[in-house]
């Protein structure tokens, strides 16, 4: 599975889910194996989707910046929608293993970021 575009809002309105949800569990100390176990089987694919996606563009984005400007579409059609805790949760994930830095769900909550240039 692949992300190919992140949509804004207007974009994905009519798309199909294919993974998301609520969250708020990721605290500090955790890393991405521990994010993984969380995660339902069927979700993995996507989820590891958006982790090469955002490593690759090195997007720190919040949960506001997700839900209005920041929604992956996968080559199969579907997208990843999350509540600013389930968004907190996979970005706390990914920075937290790739920087080796503890990060919490909150730290990507809501900041106001990820506008699209």
């Amino acid at each position: 599975m692949k992300v190919i575009e992140w949509l804004d809002a207007d974009e994905a309105k009519d798309k199909e889910e294919s993974c998301g949800g609520m969250g708020g569990f990721f605290s500090e100390g955790m890393r991405w194996d521990d994010y993984l176990a969380d995660i339902s089987a069927q979700h993995i694919l996507y989820i590891e989707a958006i982790r090469t996606s955002v490593i690759e563009h090195k997007l720190k984005i919040g949960g506001d910046g997700h839900q209005e400007n920041w929604i992956p579409l996968f080559e199969d059609g579907t997208i990843g929608s999350f509540s600013f805790r389930a968004w907190g949760d996979l970005m706390a994930a990914i920075w937290s293993t790739e920087e080796n830095k503890d990060y919490q769900y909150m730290d990507f909550y809501m900041n106001c970021l990820g506008e699209k240039d």
